[in-house]
């Protein structure tokens, strides 16, 4: 639950210009605060009690004013605006609100916290510590700044419940390199009485490779929406369903893209280069890019493949198809045993004997 350093830290410059000639010198004070980030969850009326770090690394002395102000999210990207809260300024109370650091010099700044005098729900403020710069005179040319640092309160005051959902998930459909990148987004949508912030859980998962990789999503204030970048590293190929998951509601939203990444793209880089290679060597030496019996043993392969699948033709139907025809009729063939069959033939010529003789 961190926002972005540069939230932490804002440095407001004021810089008079010289009226007189001559080159000009320049003093940046420096501050060093720790934590840069207090965060603390309050049950009941008593009053909690924390502190601040606050450091001079310079070899100046330096003068330093603290003040505390609410702040809230500006945009998508997590930026803050800042702003006098007097609300919180009751609740929260400094023990100093002006002091003096000495060259290489530091002082804890306590402050404390009434749960009474403060809102339900989430409280959201930041400490802040100005320099000074000091008196100079109407004929210097000194050019001075002040820097402005502070430290973040994230405090829940009482009970609250995480409400929110995802609004969107986008990734571009090409997906090249080492990884999948896209962009996400989600909207803090307690309504409720005492509304808190919170960083969602969220699981992404890419199938069917690998397993879900879960991960904790950015701060995102009470009404506000957060944006996210989504990176899943590793080798992908293929028309891939890419979700994000929601691990307290449950809410599941999915996005497709075409990956070619990790080895598989170096894979392809290899074999487009190799057949460059060798297409640029067919034609330096004049000869077809692809050679003739490749396509002919290609397209003898496509044929067999083409007719091994392909389904057969049903057989024509004919007029005469239709016309039942009586079944021939059978002869049955007898064996004679051989004692007989020489018997008939005796008879037989001597009838074929008899009748060829030709009367007187």
């Amino acid at each position: 639950m961190r926002l972005k350093s540069s939230l932490l830290i804002a440095s407001l410059l004021m810089a008079p210009a010289a009226l007189f000639s001559g080159s000009a010198e320049a003093a940046v004070p420096s501050l060093q605060v720790n934590p840069l980030e207090y965060q603390s969850t309050i049950t009941g009326t008593d009053v909690r009690n924390g502190y601040v770090d606050v450091s001079n690394p310079t070899d100046t002395t330096i003068n330093i004013q603290a003040s505390v102000q609410g702040f809230r999210q500006d945009d998508l990207a997590g930026d803050l605006a800042f702003f006098q809260d007097t609300q919180v300024q009751q609740g929260i109370v400094l023990g100093l609100n002006q002091f003096t650091l000495g060259p290489r010099d530091a002082i804890r700044v306590t402050f404390s916290v009434d749960p009474t005098r403060l809102p339900k729900g989430g409280v959201y403020a930041a400490i802040f510590f100005r320099t000074i710069p000091p008196n100079q005179s109407s004929s210097s040319s000194f050019i001075t700044e002040s820097a402005n640092i502070g430290t973040l309160l994230l405090l829940q005051n009482g009970p609250g419940k995480a409400i929110g959902s995802i609004t969107k998930l986008s990734l571009p459909f090409w997906q090249f390199g080492v990884g999948l990148t896209g962009q996400g987004r989600y909207m803090n949508t307690n309504n409720t009485a005492v509304p808190i912030a919170f960083s969602p859980k969220l699981t992404s998962h890419v199938w069917p490779w690998g397993k879900a990789a879960q991960f904790t999503g950015p701060l995102v204030l009470p009404g506000s929406t957060r944006e996210f970048s989504l990176t899943r590293t590793g080798s992908y190929f293929g028309l891939l369903p890419v979700s994000l998951t929601d691990q307290t509601t449950g809410q599941v939203v999915t996005s497709w893209v075409f990956a070619c990444t990790g080895g598989y793209a170096l894979g392809i880089l290899f074999l487009v280069l190799f057949l460059g290679v060798i297409f640029a060597y067919r034609l330096f030496r004049g000869q077809p890019l692809v050679p003739k019996d490749l396509l002919s043993s290609a397209k003898k392969a496509w044929i067999t493949l083409n007719n091994r699948f392909k389904k057969p033709k049903p057989p024509v139907r004919r007029q005469m198809d239709a016309i039942v025809k009586k079944a021939a009729p059978t002869v049955k063939k007898v064996q004679v045993p051989p004692e007989k069959a020489t018997k008939s033939r005796r008879i037989i010529h001597k009838c074929c004997k008899k009748n060829s003789r030709i009367p007187p």
